[in-house]
């Protein structure tokens, strides 16, 4: 006996837009996934990097740079814990598909301290590969290595519900972020057939003439990334996303 449509549960997720300054003619360049046919939703489609809200990102305490959980939640309009788990959520998954790690050293402990700080040594692929496979949460990774969340990097930037219908359905939270500097997102995921960049403009055009496969969200977040003239407009744009999201 199938499930009926309205009792497919929602789950939690959160996904990301990682962008840059376009090499050429100005606006910006966007990092997409085309994913492998055989996964389990979006199948086959362009994506940003991201996932599911697991519980663990539910269980980090560890302060990050940022904005405090409360401005996340009126952001996007949800609970204060979901917010946080989302921040961490959203930072793992982008580590463990893309390598890019939004973190930094750690302030240190007592700034009268003297003395040479110990060298921070960022997490290596073994340790990423672990974080992807379910072991261990983003918190005791960063602790591990001196490192704090980066969360400030982060934007809010929409909430799309996956309507009835799908075997699946997701209240996904979209996040924007400037590359790193010196950071070089990679393929090293499963879940991609295929990664890149691309510009904006030219993703949302190959989007709306189904060159590239994606979902209605995915397009219309790089019809919105599309305007910006480059990455500090687009982190200066004020967003405001409606409650509970389309």
């Amino acid at each position: 006996m199938s499930t009926p449509p309205e009792a497919v549960p929602v789950r939690e997720a959160a996904t990301v837009a990682l962008v840059r300054d376009a090499r050429v003619g100005g606006g910006l360049e966007v990092f997409l996934q085309h994913r492998v046919a055989t996964m389990q939703f979006a199948a086959g489609m362009s994506v940003f990097p991201g996932g599911g809200v697991e519980p663990r990102d539910y269980r980090g305490t560890r302060p990050w740079r940022g904005p405090e959980p409360r401005w996340w939640a009126e952001a996007f309009t949800i609970g204060e814990e979901r917010a946080a788990a989302a921040v961490r959520g959203v930072a793992r998954e982008l580590f463990e598909e893309t390598g890019v790690l939004l973190a930094e050293p750690a302030p240190a402990p007592d700034p009268a301290a003297t003395g040479a700080a110990r060298p921070v040594e960022p997490p290596g692929l073994a340790e990423r590969r672990a974080l992807d496979a379910g072991e261990g949460d983003l918190d005791s990774l960063l602790a591990a290595h001196g490192l704090i969340l980066s969360a400030h990097l982060l934007r809010p930037w929409d909430r799309w519900t996956t309507p009835l219908g799908p075997r699946r359905r997701y209240d996904t939270l979209f996040f924007v972020a400037a590359v790193p500097e010196g950071a070089e997102p990679d393929g090293g995921t499963s879940e991609a057939r295929a990664v890149g960049w691309m510009r904006a403009d030219d993703a949302a055009t190959a989007g709306t003439l189904g060159r590239l496969g994606m979902l209605r969200p995915t397009l219309d977040v790089l019809a919105d990334l599309a305007t910006a003239a480059d990455v500090a407009e687009l982190l200066d744009t004020s967003r405001t996303i409606a409650p509970g999201g389309h």
